[in-house]
């Protein structure tokens, strides 16, 4: 006689189609056994939520630059002109440095943050995490703060 083995130690096993069947009706009714596919649902969820809701990013001002005269349109990421204290482009700042450091072989121009810029010195040129900083260029003043910079932190700053 054939032994039951429908009663393991894990309790009772589904095999074959009684199994399909029954994740198909789980399926159906809305219930999920499958983390991926539960997962997948709430990411679509949120998604929607998201896309639908009324969050708003600020709007910025595209100032012109007053180095090239083209406008501004990432204003966080620009420079204070050093006497006026108006919007320059980052790469408008570096360029212009450039132009007027007297570079050394294996030397380059680097932002080192809070309006400063490196003349760094590196042994070999293509590893770029070995190097030593020759002198430091202030161009921006900390002691002056720009309005522009104001409005900016007033922008996203904000909560409801």
């Amino acid at each position: 006689m054939a032994q039951d083995n429908s009663n393991n130690h894990y309790g009772k096993s589904y095999s074959g189609r009684h199994f399909n069947q029954n994740k198909k009706k789980v399926k159906e009714q809305g219930h999920f056994n499958n983390k991926r596919d539960n997962n997948k649902n709430n990411e679509q969820k949120s998604y929607k939520t998201l896309k639908d809701s009324s969050i708003e990013s600020p709007k910025l001002d595209t100032p012109n630059c007053a180095f090239c005269g083209e406008p501004i349109y990432d204003l966080p990421s620009a420079m204070c002109d050093k006497d006026t204290l108006s919007p320059i482009h980052f790469d408008c700042v570096l360029q212009r440095l450039n132009d007027s450091e007297n570079l050394k072989e294996n030397e380059k121009i680097t932002y080192i943050g809070q309006g400063r810029f490196a003349v760094a010195y590196f042994e070999n040129p293509h590893d770029l995490r070995h190097f030593k900083i020759q002198r430091i260029i202030e161009w921006e003043d900390q002691e002056k703060k720009a309005e522009w910079r104001d409005e900016i932190a007033l922008k996203f700053s904000r909560t409801k």
